[in-house]
């Protein structure tokens, strides 16, 4: 149909597209410092989506209460198109005026442990929470105060669901972990 020549021309201009498509993602990566800064004025977003089990001390009930949260999750991150890596995630916080019905007021650290050793500690300090169908839906937003990223801003969302029965809530002990479905995105 379109004969050597053609498919020549064809295959050129795929692959000169292909080169300008990428070269303003490929800007995103960390040219820089070695801390995520870049040099000059690049701008880098980190998108990332996971899971994360997630546990609570003491328990949740129907009655408000203070609860420490613990979470260790796994991350799938991009930080342009095409280009992935995993990490890891720890995370503890405090939920004020926590129960099954709402997490209050949700504040903590979490730290990221990228694919290739590189850390980010992020602090966040407003956040809030609403229950719908079940699902408590979480947003968080903080600063990275430490590691790659350093003062880039951080925002996540989080939808957990229950690790039990509905009636757990009613038990003395409360419902004590739930799987979170989150997504994290760091923007510098």
């Amino acid at each position: 149909m379109f004969g050597q020549r053609g498919a020549g021309i064809v295959l050129s201009s795929i692959a000169l597209l292909g080169a300008t498509i990428g070269a303003p993602a490929a800007q995103a990566h960390d040219h820089g410092d070695g801390h995520g800064r870049g040099r000059g004025h690049d701008r880098v977003t980190i998108g990332c989506t996971g899971q994360e089990n997630t546990t609570y001390t003491p328990g949740l009930t129907l009655t408000a209460r203070t609860s420490a949260v613990r979470g260790e999750g796994a991350y799938t991150c991009s930080d342009a198109p095409g280009h992935t890596t995993s990490a890891t995630a720890s995370t503890a916080g405090v939920a004020t005026d926590a129960s099954c019905l709402s997490f209050g007021t949700v504040q903590g650290r979490q730290i990221i442990t990228f694919a290739d050793g590189r850390t980010s500690e992020i602090r966040y300090t407003a956040g809030n929470s609403e229950r719908a169908l079940g699902v408590h839906n979480v947003h968080l937003v903080g600063t990275v105060v430490k590691g790659a990223y350093q003062g880039a801003h951080a925002e996540r969302d989080i939808q957990t669901a229950p690790g039990g029965l509905p009636t757990t809530c009613l038990e003395e002990g409360g419902l004590t972990h739930s799987i979170a479905f989150d997504q994290l995105t760091i923007e510098s």
